[in-house]
């Protein structure tokens, strides 16, 4: 029960991260690219990378490696688990299965947002 309440109190501050790190400011006329969440996702993958081989290394606990990474990382970014889990598949020499992993994760979830886009925009405003 200790881990369930370390990964919720953790998710809370994951999220409360992202959107810190959302909200600051680029300035007028900044490009529109998505610099926050970029920054986001790259530093998520970092921490999630490093919380994993500290893990392997006896450095981490396994019960804060799972409130650090499902908890905050979770909650902080998912792009940080999606790298993770290929990782895993690629220590695990199953190339093809990492392929069909990001193929399905990138297209799949852009598939699927458009999907929702549409379906979002259809929804009538009152």
């Amino acid at each position: 029960m200790k881990i369930v309440i370390g990964i919720a109190a953790a998710g809370f501050l994951g999220a409360i991260a992202r959107y810190g790190i959302g909200a600051i400011p680029l300035g007028e006329g900044a490009e529109p690219f998505p610099w926050a969440t970029l920054f986001i996702n790259m530093s998520g993958s970092f921490l999630l990378g490093w919380l994993t081989g500290a893990l392997t290394r006896g450095k981490v606990s396994p019960a804060i490696a799972e409130v650090a990474g499902t908890g905050f990382l979770g909650a902080y970014t998912t792009f940080s688990a999606f790298n993770g889990q290929l990782w895993q598949l690629l220590e695990q020499d199953a190339y093809g299965l990492a392929a069909v992993y990001v193929l399905l994760s990138g297209v799949g979830g852009w598939w699927l947002a458009s999907i929702g886009l549409s379906k979002g925009r259809g929804v009538q405003r009152g």
